[in-house]
């Protein structure tokens, strides 16, 4: 009985969870809350590999407006927008991939403004097991780069961390020293 009540209180969670029961109205709900609610379509990149236009519909029925993308799923720029118009989604924000920025940031900043960006981006800096001070170095040159090749084009550059950014360096962390070594006004 024990493992049967265990199994129906999974299934209820599991159930409550599922983000194909939320309803538009649902979405963003609670006093506090003060909206826009976004979704990274990186969240979704499973169904997005199997089905693009399918997708972007199942994120338009969440009730979501905004989004931030992570790629195009081999489409186009236009073919991708497209079907974000046809879902009524808007691309706020997006990811690029750091040897992007790297080997040319004039292609990321053409891609992010053919795609209506306000704000592009890279979500990982390559390195080996540890995080080191040659890694942020390089990342700081690139995210200079970056930033400034960007901003020629009205788009805000931006950095996603995810965690080994705070390990120990000098008198701080990597991310103190990532933050000061960066040109505030463009990244």
């Amino acid at each position: 009985m024990k493992k049967l009540s265990s199994i129906v209180c999974a299934l209820a969670a599991a159930y409550a969870l599922t983000p194909s029961i939320l309803t538009a109205a649902e979405v963003g709900t609670g006093p506090s809350f003060k909206g826009p609610i976004g979704l990274q379509l990186y969240s979704l990149r499973a169904q997005f590999t199997k089905n693009v236009p399918e997708t972007m519909a199942m994120v338009h029925g969440y009730g979501v407006k905004e989004v931030e993308l992570a790629g195009t799923y081999n489409l186009s720029p236009e073919k991708f927008n497209e079907l974000l118009k046809a879902n009524k989604l808007q691309a706020i924000s997006g990811h690029f991939p750091f040897e992007r920025y790297r080997d040319d940031a004039e292609a990321v900043a053409m891609e992010a403004h053919a795609l209506g960006l306000k704000y592009a981006g890279v979500a990982w800096i390559p390195h080996a097991a540890d995080f080191t001070e040659a890694d942020l170095k390089k990342a700081v040159e690139v995210f200079n780069k970056a930033g400034e090749v960007l901003a020629k084009h009205g788009i805000k550059f931006f950095y996603h961390c995810h965690g080994y950014e705070f390990t120990p360096y000098k008198d701080g962390t990597f991310m103190d020293a990532l933050m000061k070594e960066t040109d505030a006004k463009k990244v």
